[in-house]
């Protein structure tokens, strides 16, 4: 629909549309915290999106601290596009928020303390699928992603209760080969331990049934 030029009848020159800012995928190991999440800072609970600059935010074992930086990035999107969706209560969170794939989550369990000597765990957002309510969901609308970034590797709460891990500054990412599902491993992020694939879901499964045993870890 380029109109012609009402003078001369020329052919309209024709434009480019550019979408800056947004990625034309949702990248399923980016880390970050999805608009409409909130986070507690010293003034109270606040959407993520409207974090300012400066402003401390709550975190698991370091008090308030303040982010380094807030990145921003917008996810368009796209065919096979997937978010993590938390039901209210499934991570002692109050209401209903979503997560992206690779997001880590800490677990924080007298399980875990029992069966590996660790009382919290990381573990991606995707092996959650299933445990309490916890689902997949297709992206279908733009979503703005911020990501804290601490002087060094942070939790932080999210709406209320769920622990959403973030990167320090300079950090390596986590392996990207690494995916739910797979045979998966343990390894590090940071300060914390993190659990991958077929050992995130043992630990989760155990945790769903109460029980305390290492069978099922050394299994897997």
């Amino acid at each position: 629909m380029f109109m012609h030029d009402a003078q001369s009848f020329a052919a309209a020159e024709k434009i480019t549309l550019a979408l800056h800012g947004l990625t034309a995928a949702a990248p399923a190991g980016a880390p970050g915290i999805l608009a409409g999440s909130l986070v507690e800072t010293e003034a109270g609970w606040c959407p993520v999106e409207n974090l300012a600059p400066g402003v401390a935010v709550a975190t698991y074992d370091g008090g308030f601290c303040r982010p380094v930086r807030i990145e921003r990035r917008h996810l368009w999107p796209a065919a096979g596009a997937e978010m993590i969706h938390v039901p209210g209560g499934a991570l002692d969170n109050c209401s209903d928020f979503a997560l992206m794939p690779g997001q880590r989550v800490l677990i924080a369990s007298d399980i875990a303390e029992a069966v590996l000597d660790r009382g919290a765990v990381l573990l991606p957002a995707a092996s959650l699928v299933g445990f309490r309510g916890i689902s997949r969901q297709p992206l279908t609308r733009p979503v703005e992603m911020v990501s804290l970034v601490f002087a060094s590797d942070e939790v932080v709460y999210v709406n209320t209760g769920a622990l959403i891990h973030c990167a320090g500054d300079g950090a390596p990412a986590l392996a990207a080969g690494l995916v739910a599902g797979s045979g998966g491993g343990a390894g590090r992020a940071g300060f914390f331990d993190h659990l991958d694939g077929n050992r995130a879901a043992a630990l989760l499964a155990l945790i769903a049934d109460g029980a305390r045993s290492t069978a099922d870890l050394v299994a897997a």
